[in-house]
């Protein structure tokens, strides 16, 4: 597996990983510094991370734990931090052309395919910290593919 790519203190750090699967939707994800001694354990158990095992400083964990998210949730486009929290968007697929947008797992808004105008509609909750150019950028996701599609539309 190619190493965790981790941005922090002005710098790109990569950490060889392995990942355990445990019981019930719970996974380990094992990190190793280059000289593969050090070694940390994350936690992802029912979509909460958490340093498990080892000793981090709080910046260089946080960092270990946006990489984490952004390699291994896929249905995660982007995260950003807004007054010093990590805001974490989700864009799940459901039937029929239509996605859900998650920001830190509440609903947020949805986007909608239709299929006859073949046009992308979408919504966006008041007071919502997405944008209108976020929505813009996660569609475009959609039409490549990056972002899972459900294709099913037999009505």
């Amino acid at each position: 597996m190619k190493p965790l790519e981790i941005f922090c203190r002005n710098r790109v750090m990569y950490a060889q990983i392995t990942v355990h699967d445990k019981s019930m939707g719970m996974k380990d994800y094992h990190l190793y510094n280059k000289n593969g001694l050090a070694f940390y354990v994350f936690r992802k158990s029912q979509g909460e991370w958490e340093l498990a095992f080892g000793v981090l400083a709080d910046d260089i964990k946080e960092a270990c734990i946006d990489a984490l998210i952004l390699r291994f949730d896929t249905d995660v486009p982007e995260l950003f931090y807004h007054h010093g929290k990590r805001q974490v968007v989700e864009v799940r697929a459901k039937k029929y052309s239509l996605w859900h947008i998650y920001l830190n797992n509440a609903y947020v808004g949805s986007i909608q395919y239709a299929p006859f105008t073949k046009q992308f509609n979408y919504h966006l909750d008041d007071n919502c910290l997405l944008t209108d150019d976020h929505v813009q950028k996660y569609i475009v996701l959609i039409q490549r593919g990056e972002l899972k599609w459900i294709k099913d539309d037999i009505r």
